[in-house]
């Protein structure tokens, strides 16, 4: 079944198409809401609401924008509300490991596996200091594998604002590490390749 026609059936109240609907883009929008909110427990809440907001709102997607972008954003902005309830930061450990393709094995000596985790935790208060505008665009461009193009259709931005935040956020990423944790965190890549 297509999607067209399964949104045609959705609008029209089949349950039966609301289900596959659902179980479709279920673990996309939840890792997005989990990349965003780093709790399982609250991700797994505010996909529910996503969807729930999605369907309620499915008359209006006219299929400008993919129907998976479209879904992105309503999660997007459900997960915003939330941090500014909460005002906690978001962790993106995924998104950062993918970035300097850091190795998911840790190394064989206890004193690696320290300098390993305190390269790290130093990424991650880099991170901290981006500001969401700059993590955004590196939770879906990194962990979600969307496009350039995509990402912004999903943050309703030009595509060379899209480009130079990416760019920004990298710059900025290195900058902020000392090169010795900078080359700690490249080795990963060095060592997997």
């Amino acid at each position: 079944m297509t999607l067209a026609h399964l949104l045609q059936r959705s609008l029209d109240g089949d349950a039966d198409a609301i289900q596959a609907l659902v179980q479709s883009h279920q673990a996309a929008v939840y890792r997005l809401a989990l990349s965003i909110l780093d709790d399982p427990v609250e991700a797994e809440e505010a996909a529910q609401e996503a969807f729930v907001s999605a369907l309620n709102a499915l008359q209006t997607y006219r299929g400008d924008a993919q129907f998976k972008s479209w879904l992105f954003s309503i999660t997007i902005n459900l997960c915003r509300r939330r941090l500014q309830k909460r005002q906690a930061k978001q962790l993106l450990v995924t998104a950062l490991q993918s970035l300097f393709r850091l190795k998911g094995e840790g190394p064989a000596h206890p004193e690696e596996i320290l300098i390993r985790r305190e390269a790290k935790t130093a990424l991650w208060k880099a991170v901290e200091a981006l500001g969401e505008k700059h993590r955004l665009p590196l939770v879906l461009y990194y962990q979600h594998e969307l496009s350039v193009s995509e990402i912004a259709e999903v943050l309703n931005l030009r595509l060379g604002t899209v480009l130079s935040r990416l760019y920004t956020a990298r710059e900025r990423l290195r900058a902020a590490l000392d090169p010795e944790t900078v080359s700690v965190l490249e080795v990963g890549d060095d060592e997997s390749t």
